[in-house]
């Protein structure tokens, strides 16, 4: 019998370079995730055959928490934006430990609030490239 994913099974973290290299950072308290594909169609028409064919694929991802304290990779979301840099994002199967990992361009990062609630973040982020597929050997520290 197949077992189904949860959702807090799947996972996004950071890489931010330090003096000693890379680190791998979860974003702290995420909430919410999700990553789409999608093509765009061409439509092929010749005296021989007809149909339709894939033109660009694009791939996007949000993220959604709440802010907290502490959390580096809220930081280098925002500053990596204002110096137009991609960032490395890891979507991690908590499972399996395999992690697609992809250079994405943050296209939006929003802070929200309101009195007496939680300040929230949501991030979406479109893939510069190709994805590679690496096997972590643990899932980086955060909060549930």
């Amino acid at each position: 019998m197949a077992i189904e994913y949860r959702g807090e099974e799947i996972l996004f973290a950071v890489e931010i370079d330090g003096v000693d290299g890379a680190t791998l950072v979860r974003p702290l308290n995420q909430t919410a995730g999700s990553s789409n594909k999608s093509a765009d169609t061409i439509d092929l028409n010749t005296k021989d055959k007809s149909g339709s064919d894939y033109g660009n694929i694009t791939h996007e991802i949000s993220i959604e928490g709440i802010m907290t304290e502490g959390d580096p990779s809220l930081e280098h979301f925002d500053s990596a934006m204002d110096e137009k840099r991609l960032v490395k994002i890891h979507e991690i199967n908590t499972r399996t430990l395999e992690a697609k990992v992809g250079d994405y361009m943050i296209s939006s990062f929003e802070y929200s609030f309101g009195n007496s609630e939680y300040v929230t973040y949501s991030l979406s982020a479109s893939l510069n490239g190709k994805r590679t597929l690496e096997t972590l050997t643990l899932v980086p520290e955060g909060a549930e």
